[in-house]
């Protein structure tokens, strides 16, 4: 997989650029939309006022935004929506990242990224780039894709041997069939060190290929390193590789001893300052372009004639300069900048191509001012917003944008601040004293970082003592008592009142937490917006997340199992057959996935159009609940909806129906039918004694009344207690079938069996033909049994508990 880290100020012309139906290029993407993330936004506005919230939690943090592109190589295989998701979830919390949002462009995503979480703690970029490879070399791992050689990053030892690759005005130069300046310098200072010279040869045999070199020389004689002039670039070993370091060139053969070279290497040092010095009349002044190794004007051919250096040093024409040729690491210089540049000193002085006027301000010349095709070869800045308000990635006008260049977070002024490079543009001296006194203005209105810290605080007390009922029921959400704490929303929560707070989990209590974790977890709202709607306040103008409904949002099933034996096993020893299973794989009843690790099976409930709509996993291994009190093997994929359950279409003449509570249930009444040579019913699995939304669904509606009986599986639960609150909610779903006209049989297990499942594996079923027989001989309890009828009753005078 291939990644590539960008970091920058703003955010709205970043999520232009990456929602934009086409690329910088003009080229139609094959799709541009968010497949996930954390953050709420789904149009760039209202991303960059997500954002815009978090950079004033840290407003004196400059790059607090960024973005991370990750492809998979050519030859590897397709990912799906659902993997690239994963994907980019995955790789956020490697980096340790809780705002951020997954775009996907058809076969590669971008994850647009801020800096500071939701917390205020901010995400250090120190080594972000190795940290990044690692996160990308454990995803290869984990989704099965190619597996990518690490770099000198993850492996020290081939720094010795690294080149930094060609850039892309690199190789519009080698589509003209001429040598980049960066590689020229490479390929001769690979040929040099073959020959592992001295640190005085080293820099002759330099010199008589025209390359300028200049040492880094202290007072005292210590060499720390080179720089390379060639022609109008200016080269540092982090502009050509880390193979260049002179750490790396002396373990290659250079040596230096001050006694026998520092009189040479300083003779060379004070021709690089000449060189320089020489560099800077007129309007050519050397600046951060020359550092990058851009060329700033037309340059000569300063390669002498008859060298060559491997297949492209093939005596080409002369280097020039301009938007086809080498860039270097910083891109050649923007005419919208301002027309200032920096030389290696930091001096500010004119850029090329810009005229000084009366008053003090700079203007652009006419020969860049009649230039619109200048690219800027610098792809750090594509897509994210400069001062102007311009996408660097469409070059189009964005409007008020959100996150400005001031790192405060509030609109950015045109010439006002520094630009991309830490730049800051000569300007009039009263426009400056105007700009500096709005901003003064502007701090005296905005409160103290101290009241800001407190207000947060406040916003989150608040929120966290939120009444979640009331929030539910805002949403559109179905709650119901259960208790004098307690209460049961959309049969999918459970919700509790402590001493100051309300605390939630899921039915399988694998999720929960208090009033701010459903928001963000359950309803997919960004930190902020859960604190502007539960305590009341706002941060920024943001859109309440009111009207998202699980209904409305779809599960997604977890990655395929990488270890399909151990679920395999599992399921065997629970008595259910490899035929049994393979059939129910191949109906796309049944999945093998990997939940967090763990091997699992998942039984799939489909829509009208075949999209999942639910899952629920048995895992083979318990894991903890979201509070560590208790262990879970039994699980509902978030935003599975239980009205659309897992039906099993079996080949039943007479067409009868099993209603049954767990997809295991299901595998066991298959077995049970085949394994007496007699053609599965259909079976529903309702997925809970209480669950009764799928009875209102067409699909099942439609099995139901056309079947000839359908049979009810009940539970032998441990103790009365439960058993008559199990049976009450069966009594509830009988009810509910029977008034769709159907004739319902109450199936109990045999004496001393929880379910079908624990008969089937302890072999006690009777003959599939008679399901009732060992109801009949009182097997399963003399009042245990419901003949076929309209009604149905519960007595539990004859039962062991």
């Amino acid at each position: 997989m291939i990644e590539k880290i960008t970091k920058g100020k703003g955010a709205r012309g970043l999520a232009e650029y990456l929602l934009a139906s086409k690329d910088h290029n003009g080229d139609l993407r094959p799709r541009a939309d968010i497949i996930g993330g954390t953050l709420a936004g789904r149009t760039a506005r209202e991303l960059a006022a997500e954002i815009g919230m978090l950079r004033r939690l840290r407003p004196n943090l400059q790059t607090a935004v960024g973005h991370v592109s990750l492809r998979v190589p050519e030859g590897d295989r397709p990912l799906s929506a659902q993997e690239w998701a994963a994907i980019g979830d995955r790789w956020p919390a490697e980096m340790g990242m809780d705002s951020y949002c997954t775009v996907c462009h058809g076969d590669h995503i971008h994850i647009l990224f801020s800096r500071i979480n939701s917390d205020g703690s901010v995400v250090s970029d120190s080594h972000d780039y190795r940290r990044g490879e690692a996160a990308v070399r454990k995803i290869e791992q984990e989704f099965g894709l190619v597996q990518v050689e690490p770099s000198h990053l993850l492996e020290p030892k081939k720094a010795l041997d690294h080149k930094k690759a060609p850039a892309k005005g690199d190789f519009i130069a080698m589509e003209k069939g001429e040598v980049p300046a960066r590689i020229f310098v490479q390929n001769a200072l690979d040929s040099i060190l073959e020959k592992q010279p001295t640190a005085t040869c080293f820099v002759a045999d330099l010199e008589a290929l025209g390359i300028v070199v200049e040492p880094n020389l202290a007072s005292a004689g210590k060499l720390s390193g080179f720089a390379y002039h060639f022609g109008d670039y200016r080269f540092t070993s982090s502009s050509l590789g880390r193979g260049y370091t002179l750490g790396n060139m002396e373990k290659k053969g250079v040596t230096y001893e001050p006694d026998r070279d520092v009189e040479a290497i300083r003779r060379a040092k004070d021709r690089a300052t000449s060189f320089l010095a020489d560099g800077r009349t007129g309007d050519d002044t050397p600046g951060a372009s020359h550092e990058a190794g851009t060329g700033a004007t037309a340059g000569g051919d300063s390669r002498p004639d008859g060298i060559q250096f491997g297949a492209i040093g093939q005596n080409g024409p002369s280097i020039g300069s301009g938007a086809g040729y080498a860039e270097g690491d910083h891109g050649s210089s923007d005419p919208r900048s301002g027309g200032i540049d920096r030389d290696a000193n930091g001096d500010a002085g004119p850029r090329p191509g810009a005229t000084i006027s009366d008053d003090g301000t700079i203007t652009a010349s006419e020969s860049h001012a009649s230039e619109p095709s200048i690219e800027r070869m610098d792809e750090r800045s594509e897509g994210v917003e400069d001062k102007k308000g311009r996408d660097a990635g469409t070059d189009q006008q964005v409007d008020d944008p959100v996150l400005g260049g001031n790192g405060s977070g509030c609109d950015s002024l045109s010439g006002l601040g520094a630009d991309d490079f830490g730049e800051v543009p000569v300007m009039a001296w009263n426009t400056r004293f105007k700009q500096a006194s709005a901003a003064k203005r502007r701090a005296k209105e905005q409160p103290s970082p101290i009241d800001r810290e407190a207000e947060f605080k406040r916003l989150c007390a608040a929120a966290h003592g939120a009444d979640l009922i009331a929030y539910m029921q805002g949403l559109g959400l179905d709650v119901k008592k259960d208790g004098v704490k307690d209460w049961v929303v959309d049969d999918r929560y459970r919700v509790t009142k402590k001493q100051d707070h309300f605390v939630w989990c899921s039915w399988d209590q694998s999720r929960g937490g208090d009033v701010i974790a459903f928001c963000t977890e359950e309803l997919g709202s960004s930190f902020q917006q859960a604190l502007a709607d539960l305590a009341g306040g706002r941060l920024s103008s943001v859109t309440k997340p009111h009207g998202i409904s699980h209904v409305d949002r779809f599960p997604t099933s977890p990655p395929v199992s990488r270890d399909p034996d151990t679920v395999v096993e599992y399921l065997e020893g629970r008595g259910i057959s490899r035929s049994t299973i393979r059939h129910a794989q191949g109906a796309g009843f049944l999945r093998f996935v990997d939940y967090h690790g763990v091997p699992a099976t998942a039984f799939c409930g489909l829509g009208d159009n075949g999209g999942l709509r639910s899952m629920t996993l048995r895992l083979t291994q318990p894991i903890q609940s979201w509070d560590g009190q208790k262990e879970i093997t039994k699980l509902d994929i978030r935003h599975s909806d239980k009205s659309f359950p897992a039906v099993w279409r079996g080949g039943d003449s007479n067409k009868s129906v099993w209603v049954v509570e767990g997809g295991m249930d299901a595998l066991a009444v298959m077995d049970w039918y085949r394994s007496h040579q007699i053609a599965a019913p259909d079976i529903i699995v309702s997925g809970g004694d209480g669950v009764r939304s799928f009875l209102d669904r067409p699909h099942v509606q439609a099995l139901l009344t056309r079947a000839s009986s359908v049979y009810v599986s009940l539970e032998n639960e441990k103790d009365q207690k439960t058993q008559i609150k199990t049976d009450a909610s069966h009594q509830r779903q009988i009810e509910k079938i029977q008034s769709l006209g159907c004739d319902v049989v109450a199936w109990r297990p045999p004496f001393g069996s929880k379910d079908i499942a624990d008969a089937w594996k302890a072999k006690v079923l009777p003959n599939a033909h008679d399901p009732l027989g060992h109801m009949r001989q009182g097997g399963g309890g003399v009042d245990a049994g419901i003949a076929p009828q309209r009604t149905s009753t519960f007595t539990h005078g004859s039962h062991n508990f």
